[in-house]
């Protein structure tokens, strides 16, 4: 689903729930990250690509559209974004890279596929992303993540291989903050996204 076409959440959100069994709060929140995602892509050229997103599977597609993912990874995606979902709700928050310190419980954690060229730096995750102008004039720096021990998401995360995560801020969205777990899956990069609200 072409990110370009949706006029609002709740036209992402019903899909979202209905092929994932999700209650409304959490496919709305997920729905709200590929959609924020999909409007920072604009914000430099708003003639550039836009993102697209699984909402049966939870995946977001960069502009480049690099080749699907086989279906192993795709379930494997899914499960890794649902996984985040019940962890963050297990801990009273919206989304597990952003953690309890974010301002906002409106967005949540989305699958991420990247595909099998290089992505193994933060510039080229953003670059793939359609990004690079957005974060050229804020800050991108590693943010460490650490899923919680024992969690749903520790447990997906062995099947993750190389992994990092880092965050960007940019003065152009204000308190905005992107977070991104990357790594190699079936030898493939992907991994997770999510955003919280810092002012």
């Amino acid at each position: 689903m072409l990110l370009t076409a949706v006029h609002n959440r709740n036209d992402l959100a019903r899909p979202v729930a209905d092929a994932n069994d999700l209650d409304h709060g959490s496919a709305a929140a997920i729905a709200s990250t590929a959609l924020m995602i999909g409007e920072i892509q604009s914000f430099v050229d708003d003639t550039s690509p836009r993102s697209s997103f699984d909402p049966t599977c939870l995946i977001l597609y960069p502009p480049s559209a690099p080749s699907p993912p086989a279906e192993p990874v795709k379930q494997y995606l899914r499960r890794l974004a649902r996984a985040a979902q019940a962890d963050a709700a297990d801990m009273a928050c919206s989304s597990i890279l952003a953690g309890q310190g974010s301002e906002s419980d409106d967005t949540g954690d989305i699958g991420l596929w990247l595909g099998s060229e290089d992505h193994a730096s933060p510039e080229l995750v953003l670059s793939a992303l359609g990004l690079s102008g957005w974060a050229a004039n804020g800050e991108v720096a590693a943010s460490n993540f650490a899923a919680p021990p024992a969690s749903r998401v520790e447990q997906a995360l062995v099947e993750m291989e190389e992994r990092f995560s880092f965050r960007v801020r940019a003065s152009m969205t204000g308190g905005i903050v992107l977070f991104f777990l990357v790594g190699r899956v079936s030898g493939a990069w992907a991994g997770l996204a999510g955003i919280g609200t810092w002012s």
